[in-house]
């Protein structure tokens, strides 16, 4: 999934622009919160001078299993991040 729902805002950003991402950002991260997930967030690199991320979860327990998942993938995901 990714790890917020959009573009990051430019700096001079609106405030109540501002406000509403932040609002979307943590309705994404609240998911692993709520559920008891664990998540981790990988940057990727940037694509049009924005960066670019993903985040994993995993059930309640499984940091290890995510953790090894994250290492194992790394590298691929980047690889396929930078052809986008």
């Amino acid at each position: 999934m990714p790890t917020v729902s959009g573009d990051p805002p430019k700096l001079q950003t609106d405030p109540t622009i501002l406000d509403a991402f932040r609002a979307r950002a943590f309705s994404f991260l609240s998911i692993a919160v709520v559920s008891g997930f664990c998540q981790v967030s990988i940057p990727l690199g940037m694509c049009d001078n924005l960066p670019v991320s993903v985040s994993l979860l995993a059930k309640h327990g499984s940091d290890g299993f995510l953790l090894n998942l994250v290492e194992t993938l790394y590298d691929t995901l980047k690889e396929h991040a930078g052809k986008l």
